[in-house]
This record gives C-alpha cells, structure tokens and sequence, in this order.
C-alpha cells in the first residue's frame, strides 16, 4: 500500500501498537505544548523544522529536513537541525529510521501508529506499512520471556515495488 504524498499524520488512527509516545495525537500544538512543558523555546527554527517533519510523507534526512525547512531564503543550519532532531527523539516524538543507507533519515511518531518500512531496491521509495505488525505478538512474547517492558523494534523489508518490477 502505498502513502498519498499529502500524508496527514494527525489523522492516522488506526492503534496497531504500543507506543511510548508522550502525546496524544501528532499534532504541531500537541509537540509546542510538550517542548514548553520540557522548559523550551518555541524559535522560528523549531516551528520550520516541525512543520517541515509533520509535512512529510516519508522518514527524511537531516539534509532534507533542513533544505525543507527553507523559508523565504531562510533556513536552519546543519547542527541546530541535528540538535532538534536530537531533541524530539529524547522526547520520544521522533525517531530515527536507518533504512539501509549511509544516512539516518527522521520521521515523527504518531501515538496512534506503529511504523514499518518497505523500501524499494530499485528507486528507494519508502511505505509506511500501516496494517498490523506482522512481529507483534514475537515481541510481547520476547518481552514476557525475558521480563522486558516497553519493548519496541525497528522493522524494515526490502524489495522492488510495483512501478520497478
């Protein structure tokens, strides 16, 4: 299944997995608020980067994130997007996704979604899988054996898709 390029996260509601989100919806008031609550400033830099994330229909890379978050010729430098980044995936409301390239690409995380990759071989076209996780019940079985909470993992499957098979 593959992700309309106007994806509004907000509105992906189907609970597939645990999460450890701390907000209730993926919202750009839900993360302001939670960033003050955390005693951080809301600059014009952050509001762009978040902007630019909750635009996303795909994980992206620092340098996407910050070629994106241009506005009026005005754009973030390399180490305040790195430092943003670093920030909302301590707070749990991003994470970071590998998908088998040099780079580490950034995608939010939706409280109400879990996030699954299928990564084109071909043209590296990434969709999100949002039916059920295929490990779902691996992992609580994982956690009850070795008596591990919270548990989470990161799934990626590689293959051509329909346009370059």
């Amino acid at each position: 299944m593959r992700l309309p390029a106007n994806v509004n996260w907000s509105f992906m509601t189907r609970p597939t997995h645990t999460n450890q989100s701390p907000l209730k919806e993926l919202s750009l008031g839900a993360i302001v608020e939670l960033l003050r609550a955390n005693g951080m400033r809301i600059t014009k830099n952050r509001m762009q980067i978040l902007d630019t994330l909750l635009r996303a229909s795909k994980p992206l890379s620092l340098d996407e994130i910050q070629r994106r978050a241009r506005v009026a010729g005005d754009a973030p430098d390399y180490a305040t997007v790195f430092r943003v980044m670093t920030l909302l995936e301590s707070l749990q409301i991003a994470q970071k996704v590998h998908l088998n390239r040099p780079c580490s690409y950034y995608e939010l995380v939706n409280p109400q979604q879990h996030y699954d990759h299928i990564i084109c071989t071909e043209c590296g076209r990434v969709t999100l899988m949002i039916d059920s996780c295929p490990v779902e019940r691996v992992e609580r079985k994982i956690g009850k054996q070795y008596g591990f909470s919270e548990i989470r993992h990161s799934l990626e499957f590689f293959g051509k898709c329909p346009e370059c098979t």
